[in-house]
């Protein structure tokens, strides 16, 4: 039993090295760049996700339709929240899957903020139409 130990740990520390350096890696910028090679605008590699100089536009977006699905919730009869909710959950999966954690956060914490801060109720009407088209067009509804 002791002789497995020694193997178990040599393995161990075998992938740390191996995996060290791809760990090490990162998306920013290097300051060491020679100054008359231009570095790439830094974008995500993966599908979908947006780029440097469109995220605080894009989270933007997102935080207003979250507000906007959060005073829905306000708006919405005490019998509807629930479902109001479920939907701005299951959208927040969406963008969890295809933008990524930190934009789900983003919206899903602007529903929130939407759903507790006080608002002119007389735009029920309007926040009500846009979420119902943000519904039928991202959740099939």
């Amino acid at each position: 039993m002791g002789s497995r130990y020694p193997s178990f740990f040599a393995f161990a520390l075998a992938g740390l090295l191996i995996a060290g350096p791809a760990l090490a890696q990162s998306t920013s910028t290097s300051t060491t760049a020679p100054p008359d090679v231009a570095a790439p605008k830094t974008a995500t590699t993966s599908p979908g996700h947006p780029t440097s100089d469109s995220d605080q536009a894009f989270m933007t977006g997102l935080r207003r339709i979250g507000v906007m699905a959060g005073q829905v919730v306000q708006c919405a009869p005490e019998k509807d929240r629930q479902a109001e909710i479920a939907d701005a959950m299951d959208l927040a999966d969406l963008v969890a899957v295809h933008f990524g954690l930190a934009a789900a956060f983003n919206f899903s914490g602007a529903v929130g903020y939407g759903s507790g801060k006080p608002f002119d109720k007389a735009g029920c009407a309007e926040a009500t139409a846009g979420w119902n088209a943000i519904k039928q067009k991202y959740l099939d509804q």
